[in-house]
């Protein structure tokens, strides 16, 4: 079983009805707008009690009972350290890598990995490279993000996880 992470911006239907048919997946909350009622965070602790629940970039929504931790987005380039909860993350280059690992985060998820279908700026660094950079940094949990249609195929290299939007949102 791999360790799956879906990113998400709002609880609808939809995500409340995957969430509930896959017990197994953490969610990392990203809302669209900077301020956000904890009310939303609240209902998706409560709909993923089994799992792990991340908040992006906000510290101060941490002592709600039930929150995991901390996401730091890669454009997030503020350094934070805090030993009341889990740090997560993610990047694009090694700059932000070592942003993140300054932050003492416990995973950082690379992206992207695979082409996704919508186009993106960032090109796609490929399995190859990605198995490399997790080489690198053997102290750091490194998982992939972005254009991950087929997860069972990471197996195959060792790789216990993963985070995505599109591979959750069409599950339903």
């Amino acid at each position: 079983m791999l360790n799956s992470y879906y990113i998400i911006s709002e609880l609808n239907s939809k995500i409340k009805t995957n969430l509930k048919k896959n017990s197994n997946i953490n969610v990392i909350f990203r809302p669209r707008q900077k301020d956000y009622n904890n009310e939303t965070l609240k209902k998706i602790i409560k709909v993923n009690i089994l799992n792990k629940v991340f908040v992006a970039n906000k510290n101060n929504a941490c002592p709600i009972k039930g929150l995991s931790g901390i996401y730091l987005s890669a454009f997030n380039k503020r350094i934070l350290i805090t030993a009341q909860k889990s740090i997560i993350g993610s990047a694009h280059s090694f700059r932000e890598i070592r942003e993140k690992i300054k932050s003492k985060c416990n995973i950082i998820f690379l992206s992207p990995i695979f082409k996704g279908k919508k186009n993106k700026p960032i090109k796609p660094i490929g399995i190859i490279k990605f198995l490399l950079i997790s080489q690198h940094f053997k102290n750091i949990t490194f998982y992939p993000l972005g254009g991950i249609y087929k997860p069972l195929k990471l197996k195959s290299y060792g790789i216990k996880g993963f985070a995505g939007i599109e591979y959750f949102n069409k599950k339903v």
